[in-house]
């Protein structure tokens, strides 16, 4: 017995199909490796050319220690700015660091906003 096959079904196997004929093609003719990127050899001769390394991203939870490790310390609202959080996440990042052993205090400022500050061990 014969299984039903659909003109979409058809497409979609041609069309792998000829994509993988063409990665084949590509790694006989060693532009590509397996895994799909150029070979080593040829991207490690890059004459003239200076590598440099991708600048390291900083995590979200070390841009909050470093704004509540400012002198004067950070209120809520900076923080959602500096992440894109909302309240409730920063709160509970707070909660992370304090149970990672910071100390964190909490005073009002002259507007009446909490302002977060880690405190210093003397």
């Amino acid at each position: 017995m014969k299984s039903k096959t659909t003109a979409k079904t058809t497409k979609k196997t041609r069309a792998s199909k000829a994509a993988a004929t063409v990665k084949r093609r590509s790694v006989a003719q060693g532009r590509l490796s397996r895994t799909g990127r150029p070979p080593a050899a040829a991207t490690a001769d890059m004459s003239g050319a200076t590598q440099t390394n991708p600048p390291h991203r900083t995590s979200k939870k070390a841009t909050i220690e470093a704004l509540v490790r400012r002198k004067g310390g950070a209120a809520i609202a900076d923080l959602m700015a500096a992440t894109g959080w909302q309240e409730h996440s920063i709160r509970a990042a707070l909660t992370g660091l304090r149970k990672t052993g910071h100390t964190i205090s909490r005073e009002r400022d002259d507007g009446g906003a909490t302002r977060y500050r880690i405190a210093e061990v003397v």
